[in-house]
């Protein structure tokens, strides 16, 4: 379906590719990857190189995967190759060929295959250079951060009204989702024996741009967490200033860990890890075990059901209290109300959702 306007969309599709390379990571089962490889060959085949769709904001062919959705442009009604969404599809790709790279066993059979997806996603970063130096967030003495931005001449509706977001910083789970797949790619570079250090830089300086824009909390129990604003300090829009929920806080978690498997620590300690991971269970845990809406124990109780926080689980190694197994206990603790809750009310279960939610807690909780 991709080569049209409105192709199926990076989020859900992004999540169950994701969802492979968890149950692949999590049991090397050849069939996955196979049947993974599959599916990024659709992928990869839909990219506007090859499709030669023009994005209408630039009037050219972009690499990516244009959509024309969420009014972008002046008018409402551009074709867009959006890095958020390019950033979703280019993760697998570029797992893929670090998980590829890695194994040499795996070569003979895939090693095209990861080849041609390393380059689509180093030539994706290569034409649209999301990210922008910080210079609103302090940073102690010789410490740089890069967030990502909006392009030039970008424009989203909400609530019927028309935002100009040209240039401005994007929200912090934004710049983590574009940052993630260069964890990937330096990763292999490293697998190949040639460490992209560009890579590595650009990753590095993310990480601090994330760190320096957390706060230090501490809970009743003098338990420590970190809560962070959905807009960082660099972002100058109107009106837009306020905590990080608790579903795009995952996508950072995700981002921590993926710093953490690459190798790439440097402000993110393991200490300061831990940290993060006590966000769910101490900033964002409520009494009856629900939810709540933001990171910091306010806005009320989170809306949706809480497998959809799946992605915590991505810092359940992390966890203060490991035998307890903090974020898996609490999350699973929460599953089963809500289930018990469905099944007096009848409600069906989205089990093509539950395709994306479970291989997270396959492979890092309990089996």
């Amino acid at each position: 379906q991709f080569g049209v306007d409105r192709h199926p969309g990076g989020w859900d599709r992004g999540a169950y590719l994701r969802a492979y390379i968890d149950m692949y990571e999590a049991t090397r089962d050849l069939r996955i990857l196979r049947n993974l490889n599959e599916l990024l060959k659709i992928v990869a085949d839909g990219n506007d190189i090859l499709t030669k769709r023009v994005d209408d904001l630039t009037g050219t062919v972009m690499p990516g995967w244009g959509v024309r959705e969420d009014a972008y442009g002046q008018n409402g009604d551009a074709r867009y190759s959006d890095m958020l969404t390019n950033a979703l599809f280019a993760y697998p790709l570029a797992t893929f060929a670090r998980i590829v790279k890695e194994d040499k066993e795996l070569a003979d059979e895939f090693g095209a295959d990861a080849k041609r997806y390393y380059r689509m996603v180093e030539e994706l970063y290569k034409a649209h250079q999301p990210f922008r130096e910080d210079n609103d967030t302090s940073y102690p003495d010789g410490i740089k951060g890069l967030y990502a931005i909006y392009p030039d001449n970008y424009y989203e509706e909400e609530n019927g009204e028309i935002w100009n977001y040209s240039n401005i910083a994007r929200p912090i789970n934004m710049t983590v989702i574009i940052a993630e797949p260069l964890i990937e790619l330096y990763r292999a570079s490293v697998a190949d024996g040639k460490p992209n250090l560009k890579y590595r830089d650009i990753v590095e300086n993310v990480a601090n741009y994330l760190w320096w824009n957390m706060k230090v909390k501490t809970s009743d129990r003098n338990d420590t967490y970190l809560i962070w604003d959905y807009w960082p300090a660099a972002n100058k829009a109107k009106d837009k200033k306020r905590m990080e929920d608790v579903e795009h806080a995952a996508r950072t978690a995700e981002f921590v860990a993926s710093l953490y498997d690459a190798g790439l620590q440097t402000t993110w300690t393991q200490k300061r890890i831990t940290y993060l991971a006590n966000t769910l269970t101490f900033g964002a845990l409520k009494e009856d075990n629900s939810f709540s809406e933001y990171i910091n124990g306010t806005g009320g109780a989170y809306h949706n059901h809480a497998v959809d926080l799946y992605e915590w689980m991505e810092l359940e190694r992390f966890s203060r209290y490991s035998s307890r197994k903090t974020i898996e206990y609490y999350l699973r603790k929460r599953i089963n109300i809500e289930i018990m809750n469905r099944k007096k009310g009848e409600e069906k279960p989205d089990i093509k959702s539950n395709m994306k939610y479970f291989p997270k807690f396959v492979r890092f909780g309990e089996h």
